[in-house]
C-alpha cells in the first residue's frame, strides 16, 4: 500500500518575522503563520481567477516575495481555498493563509435551511437532505445544482458555494466516492431482496449481480435513474452514493457473461425495455446525423452511403436500409447513384487540379513584360501569349481564388465605403436657405474648418450658428477631427435650445454628419437634420461667411499651444457675438439682434418676414438666372 507524504508546514525564522513585519501587505505573521491584507488577497484572488497558479506566482513575483521563503506548498494551499471558499471576505480573524478550514456556517442560516425541509442536521452542522440530493442528481448536468437550489426557493449564497462545490464534485467524479456506503431501509430491502438482478441486499449492503452491468454496459449514454427504471428499480428510493458506485462500475466493466443471468418473467420484460431504449438511442443518433448530413462533403457523403450499404439487411426488423435512408435524410436516389458512381465526390478535385493548370496560363501572361495587366487586359493578351483563350469571368474567378491583384487603378476600398454611407445616410435639403425666415433658436447652422496655428501644427474647429440672428453658439476646439468634435458642439448647443422644441440642424453632407452615431444623437435630441447639396457653399452661406471673418480677424501665429488656441477662440467668441456690429443686421451685434426680434410683436414680425421673403424670392430669381448662364457656357 503506497503511503501518503505529509506537507510541511512553513516555519518561519526570527530574520523572517522581522523582515515581513515592515511588509505594507502583511497584517499578521509568527512562526508558523501569515496573513496578508485584504486588498492584497483580492489581488491574488483575482490573478488566480485569471492565471491559476501563474497567476499567484506573478503578483508574488512582482511584489516582492520570495516563493522560497513562503514555503513549497503556500500556492498550492491558496489554490485549494479559492477553489473551494471563493471569493475571500473581509474578514479579522486569525485564519492563516496557509490552512484550509471547514466552511463557516451561521446558526441563524442555518435554522432556515432546515426549515426548507432541503436540508437536515449532520454531523458537522447540516447537510443536504438525501431527497434534495437525489432531486438535484436527477437533472443534473442539464440543470445546475446553484439553479436547482434557486429553483427550490433558496439563495445559494446562504447555503454556501463550498458546499455546493463538494456536491458537484461528488457527481463529476464517481470514482472519488464509489467506496462511501449507505444505509438501506427495511422496507427496500423488502422491495428487492427477490429481484432477478440483486445479488444481495442488507441494511449496509446493495450489491447487484455480474449480469446487471452485461446487460446495462450497453447503455452507458442513458442517466443512472432511466437505466433503473428500464431494470425496475425505483430510482427515487435509492441514495446517489448507490447510483455513483453503479455509475463507476458501468464506466469500467467489460461484458463477459452472453445472455440475461436466468429466464424469469421479470427479466425477459426487463430486457424488452431494454430494447426499446436501445431502439430509442438509435433514432436519437440517426436524427443527429440528419442535422449533420447537409454539412457533410462529398467524400463523406459516399463514405456515409457505404457504411449503410454494408449493413445486412433484415426485413423483419425496424432498421432496415430504406428506415435508415428516411430517417437521415438521403434519398434512394442519391444513395445508389452515390454507390454507383466511381467519380463520386471527385468533381472538387479535379476541378482544383484543372484550376491549377489555368492560372499557370494567367500568371504566363502577367509575367510576359513588365507592365501590369487587369483582368481585361489579361483576357486580350492571352491568345496571342499562350494560344489559349478563357472567358473573363474565368479569369476573375481564379485570381480570386489564388489572390492574384492589379495594384493599377484598384478600387478605394475607403471611398466606396464613403459613397455607401452618403447612400444610405444622406439628408434631404430641408432648409432651403431659408436662413432669415424662421424664429431665432429654431434654425442651427453647423460645419468644422481648419485652423493652422503655432508652428505647422493643426487643430481643427466645430461651429454652431444661429442662421436668424447670426448667434454663435457653440465653437468646439480639437486637435482631433473626429465624432467627438462635433458632438461636442451638439452637447453645447443643447444649453440654448428649449426641450421638445422642432428644430432644423443644417449641415454639409461631410463624413462626421453622415455618421450614423451622430445622426442618432441629433434625433434623440429633437432635432431635424437637414443637408446642402454635395457641394453646393451655397447652401450653408452664413456659417461659410462666419468662418472667412473668424480667419481674417483672428492671428492664430501667436499660439504655441492647444489652450492657448483656446483661450483666443473663446475670446473671440465673446467679442463677436457680443461687440461685432453686422451691417446686414441693423448695424446690431448678433446677441442684440436676437433681443430686437424676440421683442417684436406678431404684426411687426409679420412685417420682417414678408421683407426677407423678398429678399428669398430675389436670390431665387437671380440664381435661376446664373444657372441658364452658365447653362449657355456650357454649350447645353
Amino acid at each position: 500500500m503506497s503511503r501518503k507524504r505529509k506537507s510541511r508546514s512553513k516555519h518561519f525564522t526570527g530574520e523572517q518575522i522581522e523582515k515581513f513585519r515592515n511588509d505594507p501587505n502583511i497584517r499578521y505573521i509568527d512562526h508558523r503563520t501569515i496573513r496578508f491584507k485584504y486588498e492584497f488577497r483580492i489581488k491574488l484572488y483575482e490573478a488566480w481567477k485569471t492565471d491559476q497558479r501563474q497567476g499567484i506566482k506573478k503578483v508574488l513575483t512582482d511584489n516582492g516575495y520570495d516563493l522560497k521563503e513562503l514555503g513549497c506548498n503556500f500556492i498550492d494551499t491558496l489554490c485549494a481555498r479559492y477553489k473551494q471558499s471563493g471569493r475571500p471576505k473581509n474578514s479579522k480573524s486569525n485564519q492563516s493563509v496557509g490552512s484550509i478550514r471547514s466552511f463557516r456556517t451561521n446558526p441563524k442560516d442555518n435554522e432556515y435551511l432546515i426549515s426548507t425541509g432541503k436540508f437536515v442536521k449532520g454531523t458537522n452542522g447540516i447537510r443536504f437532505s438525501d431527497d434534495f440530493v437525489n432531486e438535484l442528481f436527477h437533472r443534473y448536468p442539464e440543470q445546475s445544482i446553484t439553479e436547482g437550489i434557486r429553483k427550490a426557493g433558496i439563495d445559494p449564497e446562504i447555503v454556501g458555494y463550498q458546499r455546493i462545490y463538494a456536491l458537484q464534485r461528488r457527481f463529476d467524479h464517481p470514482e472519488s466516492f464509489a467506496g462511501e456506503r449507505s444505509c438501506y431501509s427495511e422496507e427496500l430491502i423488502e422491495k428487492y431482496k427477490d429481484h432477478p438482478y440483486v445479488q444481495r441486499i442488507t441494511s449496509k449492503q446493495f450489491v447487484l449481480k455480474e449480469g446487471f452491468y452485461d446487460d446495462a454496459c450497453c447503455l452507458k449514454r442513458m442517466k443512472i435513474d432511466d437505466i433503473l427504471d428500464l431494470f425496475e428499480f425505483d430510482h427515487k428510493l435509492l441514495p446517489v452514493n448507490f447510483k455513483l458506485r453503479m455509475q463507476y462500475r458501468l464506466n469500467h466493466h467489460e461484458r463477459k457473461g452472453i445472455g440475461p443471468c436466468d429466464t424469469s418473467e421479470q427479466v425477459l420484460r426487463i430486457l424488452r425495455n431494454i430494447m426499446s431504449a436501445l431502439e430509442k438511442e438509435a433514432d436519437h443518433s440517426l436524427n443527429e446525423i440528419h442535422d449533420m448530413v447537409k454539412d457533410l462533403k462529398p467524400l463523406q457523403r459516399k463514405s456515409l452511403c457505404q457504411c449503410i450499404d454494408s449493413l445486412i439487411p433484415d426485413p423483419g426488423k425496424k432498421f432496415t436500409k430504406k428506415y435508415i435512408l428516411k430517417t437521415i435524410g438521403i434519398s434512394r436516389s442519391s444513395f445508389y447513384s452515390c454507390l454507383k458512381n466511381a467519380e463520386y465526390g471527385l468533381y472538387r478535385e479535379k476541378k482544383d487540379m484543372q484550376d491549377e493548370e489555368d492560372v499557370k496560363t494567367i500568371r504566363e501572361v502577367l509575367n510576359h513584360d513588365k507592365y501590369p495587366k487587369g483582368t481585361r487586359m489579361i483576357y486580350m493578351q492571352m491568345k496571342k501569349i499562350t494560344s489559349k483563350q478563357f472567358g473573363i469571368n474565368k479569369i476573375r474567378r481564379l485570381k480570386r481564388k489564388y489572390g492574384i491583384t492589379c495594384t493599377v487603378r484598384k478600387a478605394n476600398v475607403n471611398r466606396q465605403a464613403a459613397q455607401k454611407l452618403l447612400k444610405k445616410n444622406r439628408c434631404p435639403n430641408h432648409l432651403k436657405r431659408q436662413f432669415r425666415m424662421h424664429r431665432p433658436l429654431e434654425v442651427f447652422l453647423s460645419d468644422v474648418t481648419y485652423i493652422p496655428f503655432g508652428d505647422d501644427k493643426m487643430a481643427y474647429g466645430s461651429a454652431v450658428l444661429d442662421a436668424v440672428t447670426g448667434r454663435l453658439l457653440a465653437l468646439e476646439v480639437s486637435e482631433s477631427n473626429d465624432l467627438k468634435l462635433a458632438e461636442q458642439s451638439v452637447e453645447t448647443l443643447l444649453r440654448y435650445t428649449e426641450p421638445g422644441k422642432a428644430c432644423i440642424f443644417h449641415t454639409d453632407q461631410g463624413s462626421l454628419y453622415l455618421s450614423e452615431q451622430f445622426q442618432q444623437l441629433v434625433r434623440e435630441n429633437g432635432f431635424r437634420q437637414s443637408m446642402s447639396k454635395r457641394g453646393n457653399c451655397w447652401d450653408n452661406a452664413p456659417q461659410e461667411s462666419f468662418f472667412g471673418h473668424f480667419k481674417d480677424e483672428v492671428d492664430f501665429s501667436e499660439c504655441r499651444y492647444i489652450h492657448e488656441l483656446i483661450n483666443e477662440v473663446s475670446d473671440y467668441s465673446i467679442y463677436y457675438n457680443l461687440g461685432r456690429p453686422q451691417w446686414d443686421r441693423n448695424r446690431m451685434t448678433p446677441f442684440e439682434y436676437q433681443m430686437y426680434l424676440q421683442n417684436l410683436s406678431e404684426e411687426e414680425y409679420a412685417v420682417y418676414l414678408a421683407k426677407e421673403t423678398e429678399k428669398y424670392n430675389r436670390m431665387k430669381e437671380k440664381a435661376a438666372e446664373k444657372a441658364i448662364e452658365r447653362a449657355k457656357t456650357l454649350g447645353v
